[in-house]
């Protein structure tokens, strides 16, 4: 017996050293998974009830992924699968069904959340229940206290801490003004630069030495640029000649986005009109971009000293770029009397770039509703009807950006004067220049407009249907993570998508890139330390494409560095991007975060309004 036992031994050891299986390649992405798609389909197609089935699936990844898909919908209606769904024996579940819930909470589902809460075991789903009941009441404006925030902030990490001194900075004045010794200390005492860059803000309507102090150390040129551009912003709020002399010195920085603030808040604190010489400030121009000189030149209008110099340069001097020429029509509408709106019309309807004619239609609109509240010998009525023939011909223009931008001058119109500026006539005129998707925002600004015309309510701003399928090929084979360069004309910057949580966004900026899209658009607008925004085919923020992307909400803040799709609105978001400069809580569940910088965060800072995107491209 012992011979066929020992054969047997060995037949089986050679079967069990043969070749072994290679395991399976791992997924490009999570989509890649067949099993997923129904998710990814009721999510596209706002589906609740689908989802609330997937969320009994037998699976708990499937489970996880409806979950989180009902962050995307923020569909009130999902508030019962999704409470009962805080049972499921997944913490994954778990975690993502509270987080969808803190989107679309009222005050019932936020007492059970509580209750719920105080159950839970598990630390990871107890810091989620924590996060979303924060978010939630902010979401709200249920928080209308100091102490509840300090509390949020000095017991949470990462970006719920910058959550809780975004709640703290938004506080009204008056709350912030009799709680100021918490305000101050909670500042003195922060070490984070970005939790610390958002608490400064609220310091802007507190006076005191100790507060300016504070303010003037965060500013200077060896603190990180969100804390100093924070600073520069709240001391713009009735600056002393201290702060006037240092705002001035940083007019002259290296960064653009630091520039842009120093100039703002000199604006802002009313510096330029209160007498002096400030022209030595355009002369040490170092680091001066044409766009800065042309702002800088345009503010000497309020100063006697230095207008009619500032009035000879800005006639003289050749802007450079698109947006250079935007603001010098700007300053020169300020400071020269011979630039007047015969000149300014034939600027808006010429075929220059749509920044320089969206500038001068800025300042013919602003120069024409100054003038109907001005006091004259004529009536109300028939300074409004003077002013009624520039409406009219913008609004008949057949132009949608120029649309666009007359509805948003209009919104604080009263209705009499709708009914004579923006009459239905003219109003069904400027309808039928407008695509129903490409220029959505305008068509929702028009609908605004004639319901407070007609003394109507104003809708509730509705999102267009489904109409940009996602190509399951081309997205199953997407690498979660992919890389793309950004060779702008002040060096290179790479990011990475998120295939896994924004998959329509991710796609369609691929398709974008690959299809040269992006070569050669310009960033059309800088906010400093909150983002930078380009890829408008129009360049100057009114363009959109003929079709729109369904917003897609992801686990993944927006911090740092974060990439995101603009918007007119939910489910309206199309070639439209940003990059924030530091971490921005507010635009968490509001906005398509599809993805990151990898690195060249210093050239994202270093960006201006009309520098140019020479290339995109993906990263093989």
């Amino acid at each position: 017996m012992r011979i066929p036992l020992l054969s047997l031994f060995a037949v089986t050891v050679l079967l069990g050293c043969g070749p072994a299986k290679k395991p399976a390649p791992p997924l490009p992405n999570r989509w890649a998974d067949p099993r997923l798609w129904p998710v990814l389909e009721a999510q596209e197609h706002r589906n609740t009830e689908a989802l609330c089935v997937l969320l009994k699936d037998t699976s708990s990844t499937i489970r996880a992924a409806a979950a989180l898909a009902f962050a995307s919908l923020q569909d009130s209606a999902s508030a019962g699968c999704l409470l009962r769904a805080l049972a499921d024996t997944s913490v994954d579940v778990r975690v993502n069904a509270v987080f969808a819930l803190g989107f679309i909470a009222n005050d019932s589902t936020v007492d059970r959340m509580a209750e719920l809460s105080d159950r839970e075991r598990d630390s990871t789903v107890h810091r989620a229940y924590l996060s979303a009941l924060f978010l939630n009441l902010q979401r709200r404006s249920k928080l209308k206290e100091l102490a509840p925030a300090i509390y949020y902030l000095e017991r949470s990490s990462g970006q719920e801490r910058m959550r809780a001194a975004d709640a703290i900075r938004r506080l009204a004045p008056a709350l912030l003004l009799k709680d100021s010794a918490l305000v101050l200390r909670a500042v003195t005492e922060e070490r984070d630069p970005d939790v610390k860059a958002t608490l400064v803000r609220a310091l802007a309507q507190i006076p005191g030495a100790r507060r300016q102090t504070l303010l003037l150390g965060s500013a200077q040129r060896d603190q990180p640029l969100s804390l100093r551009i924070s600073a520069m912003t709240a001391l713009g709020f009735n600056p002393d000649e201290r702060t006037r002399d240092s705002l001035l010195a940083w007019v002259n920085d290296s960064v653009p986005a630091i520039r842009t603030a120093a100039i703002d808040a000199l604006h802002n604190g009313g510096v330029f009109s209160r007498g002096g010489s400030y022209w030595s400030v355009t002369e040490n121009d170092r680091w001066f971009d044409a766009l800065t000189k042309n702002r800088l030149r345009g503010l000497m209008a309020y100063n006697r000293d230095a207008q009619k110099k500032a009035v000879l340069v800005l006639r003289t001097d050749t802007a450079h770029g698109p947006y250079a020429e935007a603001e010098r029509i700007k300053a020169l509408s300020m400071t020269d009397d011979e630039y007047g709106d015969r000149v300014l019309e034939k600027v808006v309807y010429s075929d220059r770039h749509p920044a320089i004619r969206q500038a001068a239609f800025d300042v013919m609109a602003d120069r024409n509703l100054w003038a109907m509240t001005m006091p004259r010998a004529i009536s109300g009525d028939m300074q409004v009807a003077q002013a009624s023939p520039f409406w009219h011909r913008v609004f008949g223009s057949g132009d949608p950006g120029l649309i666009c931008a007359a509805a948003e001058k209009l919104t604080g119109a009263q209705p009499r004067e709708l009914s004579v500026l923006f009459p239905p006539e003219v109003e069904q005129q400027a309808r039928t220049a407008l695509h129903s998707l490409r220029d959505l925002e305008a068509i929702q600004l028009l609908n605004d407009l004639a319901a407070k015309r007609d003394g109507a309510a104003v809708r509730t701003h509705q999102a267009p249907p489904f109409n940009h399928p996602i190509d399951p090929v081309k997205l199953r084979a997407l690498q979660q993570g992919q890389r793309y360069r950004i060779v702008t004309n002040k060096g290179e910057i790479i990011i990475k998508t998120d295939v896994d949580e924004c998959p329509g966004s991710s796609l369609v900026f691929d398709s974008l890139v690959t299809a040269g899209y992006y070569n050669g658009k310009a960033f059309h607008r800088l906010v400093p330390n909150f983002v930078l925004q380009g890829g408008c085919p129009r360049g100057n923020g009114y363009g959109g494409m003929p079709w729109t992307l369904r917003t897609e909400i992801g686990s993944t803040p927006f911090t740092t560095g974060s990439v995101g799709l603009a918007s007119a609105g939910r489910d309206t978001e199309s070639c439209q991007f940003f990059i924030t400069h530091s971490p921005t809580p507010h635009l968490d569940g509001r906005y398509t975060r599809f993805g990151e910088v990898v690195s060249g965060m210093d050239i994202v800072w270093k960006l201006q309004i009309g520098d140019v995107m020479e290339r995109v491209e993906r990263i093989n």
